[in-house]
């Protein structure tokens, strides 16, 4: 059976048994290139759900269904911007549609799956495996913003790889690119509202993907529903000429950061500061201000590092991350009259302050027993005194790390979140349409009472209470944490039909309350944790997770994989693709050292100085904070690099750096060992070169040496005309003439 569009340069045959695609032609000129495919579909329907041992919904007792089969005939619906075809099919017992667009813009082919009310049929999931064959085991791989590096020999990925997707904490795009000598073919899984996992692998002559969606629906409460599950392209050419097509892809689906973005965030240096206590192994306290007054005292110190802004955690132990009430600014962040005199201070000294704000959901003694009894009871119980170590050095797929230093925590904070919690929120029997909840009714959350961020009146709820601490305290922006977290399914009754799409619904609600707060402050900064595309639309700043695997497989040789970043190149390419793949405009803040990389690891190994030295760290900070976007630390971070920190503030501060261009150091002329990163400006420029290994690197230098001042200098360097030498372990930054 075949799908073609007198519209669409890209046909499609139809496996005649499954509906599915068995190959994707397209012509491009005077060429007709063609990539076989083996497609699968499976269903999870059915079932029941309990709470997971750490949190969220999981289910036992499902059906799952393996095999389609064509149930009608194959019919145009539409040719309006695209060639769309819709073609009936049945998985077991389950009917619905595939849909095949065939697209004029963006990528040629997009595949939806497409459902209509069904009664008594829970979906619970639907997988879609794709193997792209016959690939060439000299092919390249490109998978950017990942835990592979990149222009990988496809041989090389042995075992599989997670990838993030549009919606998750990576920066990733979403994309899977191979490509030989001449052409290239192009997954993309372009799902935006679930969050889908995926995986990939080479095995068998063939690049296998795994999509696994999240969706999940009652199909009774649906008339019709459409699943986008992946697209795809053929283009000529490689990699290099790639970023600009995804350009336009991205454009035609609206997908864009915002062109508001306030002047002072690129330069930015970000103190992420604590207020109370946090706990450890039950007898590990790390108190860095007790009280507010302690980080006003510390205030002219904090400027004197190169500080422009200060990120104000929730007051630890309680409410920790987690929602108390969003106007009880005392318990919430510390004494109200206190936080704002923090807040007149700190603009006296021309810093910023912004707060970070919680969505996921609400404590109290009810959800907390539940979480803590849920550890002691699951799986990681007998592991809560194991070694921890980085948890977002680890695949994307691979949470076992992190979820033994998550029940640690559980169990630590525990006594603190119960004494200060109510027995039962107020909040569930006045707005009970604002939570996730089992089928049963039951309230469902990972340690609090999950909020839903679909619900328009609990957006109103939360959208006035962040105005209520701009209006009250003057505050210049929020961080909003893990506006993701409650990554798992709502079954209340006005969420089921599509219970899968709660988990990325802050997205709408941002992009809501953006020109809210910017009529209010233009320069007020909305900035969040995950990194994705779907999280950029309505962000000025994005966090850096993605980058948290580079820091340790460069430094730690034993955590490398083989088809992971080797060396400081390896770094700078990755770094280059990542954002090339990203909307225009887009910004990273980047870090060595935050709360996040401090808490999970064990106590003792928490500080990158502990793990990897701190040479190493002077030269990882001065990476990370001269790469485009703003630099971010958690108090405490600045021991032993305190003299480093004004040098690479008044870098950032710089017209060179804070309004110039990116160049990588990428040409063959660049030592592997070797980080290079140039802003230039009109004639102006500004270069970091680190040099990473324990040898002497000397190379072709791109700078004209003769122009050069020394803004920067760990360890020595020399030149000799356009030779430049670099010392071991060490890190310049120049300024100079740009060619």
């Amino acid at each position: 059976m075949h799908i073609d569009s007198v519209e669409s340069p890209i046909s499609l045959v139809i496996d005649q048994m499954t509906g599915l695609p068995s190959s994707i032609t397209k012509k491009i000129e005077d060429k007709t290139i063609t990539q076989a495919l083996v497609c699968s579909l499976e269903i999870e329907v059915n079932g029941s759900e309990r709470r997971a041992p750490t949190g969220g919904i999981e289910y036992f007792n499902t059906q799952t269904f393996k095999e389609t089969v064509i149930q009608g005939e194959l019919r145009e619906i539409s040719s309006h911007h695209a060639a769309i075809f819709e073609l009936p099919i049945k998985l077991g017992e389950i009917e619905f549609s595939l849909i095949y667009s065939l697209n004029t813009h963006g990528p040629a082919l997009s595949i939806a799956a497409r459902f209509s009310n069904q009664k008594e049929v829970i979906v619970r999931n639907l997988v879609l495996r794709v193997e792209v064959k016959n690939v060439d085991h000299k092919s390249i791989l490109n998978v950017p913003g990942n835990g592979l590096r990149s222009n990988l020999a496809v041989s090389t990925l042995a075992d599989s790889v997670g990838i993030s997707p549009m919606g998750g904490l990576r920066g990733s795009s979403s994309t899977i690119h191979l490509s030989d000598s001449l052409n290239s073919f192009v997954t993309w899984i372009d799902n935006d509202v679930e969050i889908p996992e995926s995986e990939v692998v080479f095995k068998d002559s063939a690049l296998q993907i795994k999509l696994t969606s999240n969706f999940a629906s009652d199909l009774a409460q649906i008339s019709l529903l459409d699943v986008q599950l992946m697209s795809f392209d053929i283009h000529r050419g490689t990699w290099q000429n790639f970023p600009a097509i995804f350009d336009t892809w991205l454009r035609t689906r609206g997908i864009a950061s915002p062109a508001n973005t306030p002047a002072w965030v690129k330069p930015a240096m970000i103190f992420e500061a604590q207020i109370g206590f946090s706990v450890f192994a039950k007898v590990n306290h790390y108190a860095p201000y007790p009280e507010v007054i302690n980080l006003i005292d510390d205030l002219d110190r904090i400027k004197n590092l190169g500080f422009t802004c200060i990120q104000l955690m929730p007051r630890q132990p309680y409410p920790s991350y987690n929602v108390h009430d969003y106007w009880d600014i005392d318990t919430s962040y510390g004494k109200e009259s206190e936080i704002k005199r923090l807040v007149q201070e700190a603009h006296k000294r021309g810093i910023k302050v912004i707060f970070d704000v919680l969505l996921h959901g609400i404590l109290d003694k009810e959800i907390i027993k539940t979480a803590a009894d849920g550890v002691r009871s699951g799986p990681f119980s007998m592991l809560i005194e194991a070694k921890t170590e980085d948890s977002f050095s680890a695949d994307v797929k691979d949470w076992h790390n992190y979820l033994i230093a998550w029940s640690r925590h559980i169990i630590d904070f525990e006594p603190y979140w119960s004494d200060g919690s109510p027995s039962k929120t107020a909040l569930e029997d006045s707005h009970p349409d604002w939570f996730y909840r089992f089928t049963s009714g039951e309230i469902a959350g990972v340690y609090t009472k999950a909020f839903d961020a679909r619900n328009a009146e609990w957006q109103e709820y939360f959208t006035n209470a962040m105005m209520n601490l701009v209006e009250k305290l003057d505050i210049d922006g929020f961080r909003f944490d893990a506006p993701t977290y409650n990554d798992f399914h709502n079954w209340a009754p006005w969420a089921r039909y599509r219970a899968g799409a709660s988990a990325l619904a802050c997205t709408g609600l941002f992009e809501k309350m953006r020109p809210i707060f910017k009529a209010k402050k233009p320069d007020f900064l909305f900035y969040t944790e995950p990194s994705g595309l779907s999280l950029r639309r309505s962000m000025d700043l994005n966090y850096n997770y993605d980058e948290q695997w580079l820091v340790t497989a460069l430094v730690n040789p034993q955590s490398r994989k083989q088809w992971g970043i080797s060396s400081a190149k390896d770094l700078a390419s990755w770094i280059y693709d990542r954002d090339a793949m990203l909307p225009r405009g887009s910004m990273t803040a980047h870090h060595i050292d935050s709360h996040d990389t401090f808490w999970w690891p064990s106590w003792g190994a928490k500080w990158r100085r502990e793990q990897f030295g701190l040479q190493f760290v002077r030269l990882l900070t001065s990476m990370f904070g001269l790469l485009p976007g703003p630099f971010m630390m958690f108090i405490g971070g600045e021991e032993g690099i305190e003299d480093l920190l004004p040098k690479i503030a008044r870098i950032k501060s710089s017209d060179v750096w804070s309004l110039g261009e990116p160049h990588w150091w990428l040409s063959s002329y660049t030592p592997e060992e070797v980080f290079g990163l140039t802003h230039h400006h009109e004639n102006k420029a500004i270069s970091l070169l680190v040099n990473v290994s324990e040898r002497v690197s000397r190379f072709d230098s791109e700078i004209p040496m003769e122009s050069v001042k020394v803004l920067l200098q760990e360890g020595n360097f020399a030149s000799s005309g356009n030779v430049l030498e670099l010392a071991p372990q060490s890190a310049i930054v120049l300024a100079h003439d740009w060619m």
